[in-house]
C-alpha cells in the first residue's frame, strides 16, 4: 500500500512538472530583439520633399552699339617713337567702320592746306564752298562734284616743326612722324583699318607713299594705295622703290602721280615707271598743290575722286 501512494506521489510530481515546463517561454538574446522591435509604418506622416527644376539661364552676348560720330573734326594728339607729340584732325565718315584717307601737307605749310579738300572728301555737309583768291587748293567754291561709291573718313596731322610752314628739313624725323601717324589712323574711332588710303603734295606725296608702304610692311593696318601730287624722291627711301613695292604686291595697289612737265624732279619720279598712273598737265612749273586749279583738261580732284573708288573697290564686302 505505501509502495502504491509513492507512485502516485511520484507521476503527479512528474505531471506538475511537465506542465510548468510546457508553459514557460524561452529566448535568446536575437530572439528578444525581433520581438521587440517597432515595425515602421508605410504611410509616414512626415511630408514628402519637393523637388523643383530651376532652368540654366539663357546667355545673352551684349551688343556693343555702333556709334556714328558726329561730321566736325576732332582734335588728335599723338607721340611719336622718339617722344615728339604732333597734333592731327580727323574727319569722321557717316559709316562705322569706314575706310579712311591720310593726307600729308608740303613744305609749305601745314595741315591745314588740306582744310577744304578734306571737307569736301568727307562730304558730310560742312564745307561751305567759299572762295579763295590767293590759293586754288582752299577755294572749295570751283570744286567738283564728288562721286565717292561710299563714305570715307579723313585724317591730316603736322609734322614737327611744320607749324605755318616746315622751319627745317628733316626728313628722317618726318619719317618717324608718318609711321606714328600711320599707326594713329588706324586706331581711331570709326575707322576700317584694313581699309586705308593715302595722298600728299610734294614732301607730302614721298611721305604718303611711305607710309602706306610702311605699314603694309609692319602688318598692322592695311593700306589700299596712294595718290602723289609733284613727287621728287625728297624723303631718304627713294620713290621709285617703294613705288615698285606696292605694285608688284598681290594684289597689285593702285599709285598715281600727278606733275608738271618743268618740275624736273618730279617728271624723273613719275615718268617711266611700270604700273604708275602718271599724269603730266604739260609745260608748267606748278608743284604740289599748285597743281590743282580750276578748268583743267584732267581735273586732279576728279582724279582723286577716281582714285579712291579704284582703291576700295570691292574692300570689306
Amino acid at each position: 500500500m505505501d509502495k502504491f501512494r509513492s507512485s502516485i506521489f511520484f507521476i503527479c510530481a512528474v505531471i506538475c512538472l511537465s506542465g510548468c515546463a510546457g508553459n514557460q517561454e524561452f529566448t535568446d538574446d536575437s530572439t528578444l530583439d525581433k520581438i521587440t522591435q517597432q515595425p515602421t509604418s508605410l504611410h509616414s506622416n512626415t511630408p514628402k520633399p519637393t523637388i523643383t527644376f530651376t532652368p540654366e539661364p539663357t546667355f545673352t552676348p551684349s551688343v556693343t552699339p555702333i556709334v556714328i560720330l558726329d561730321p566736325e573734326p576732332i582734335g588728335v594728339n599723338f607721340t611719336t617713337e622718339d617722344g615728339i607729340e604732333l597734333e592731327g584732325l580727323y574727319y569722321p565718315a557717316s559709316e562705322n567702320p569706314a575706310p579712311l584717307i591720310v593726307l600729308v601737307h608740303w613744305a609749305r605749310g601745314d595741315m591745314t592746306e588740306w582744310e577744304q579738300i578734306a571737307l569736301w572728301l568727307q562730304d558730310r555737309g560742312q564745307l561751305e564752298r567759299t572762295p579763295d583768291y590767293n590759293y586754288s587748293w582752299k577755294s572749295s567754291d570751283w570744286f567738283p562734284e564728288l562721286l565717292l561709291e561710299g563714305p570715307l573718313g579723313v585724317f591730316v596731322f603736322t609734322m614737327r616743326n611744320c607749324e605755318g610752314s616746315c622751319q627745317s628739313y628733316s626728313p628722317g624725323d618726318w619719317l618717324l612722324d608718318l609711321e606714328s601717324a600711320m599707326i594713329q589712323a588706324a586706331q581711331l574711332q570709326g575707322v576700317d583699318k584694313d581699309r586705308i588710303i593715302t595722298a600728299g603734295a610734294s614732301i607730302g606725296a614721298d611721305g604718303a607713299l611711305y607710309g602706306c608702304a610702311w605699314m603694309n610692311m609692319i602688318g598692322f593696318g592695311t593700306c589700299k594705295g596712294s595718290f602723289s601730287l609733284s613727287p621728287a624722291s625728297l624723303l631718304t627711301v627713294p620713290y621709285e622703290e617703294l613705288a615698285n613695292q606696292l605694285i608688284n604686291s598681290e594684289p597689285s595697289l593702285p599709285l598715281y602721280c600727278l606733275f608738271g612737265l618743268r618740275d624736273d624732279a618730279s617728271v624723273e619720279t613719275c615718268s617711266d615707271l611700270p604700273g604708275l598712273v602718271a599724269v603730266d598737265y604739260g609745260y608748267i612749273e606748278n608743284h604740289g598743290f599748285e597743281l590743282i586749279q580750276p578748268g583743267q583738261v584732267r581735273d586732279p580732284l576728279l582724279l582723286l575722286n577716281e582714285f579712291i573708288n579704284i582703291s576700295l573697290a570691292g574692300v570689306g564686302e
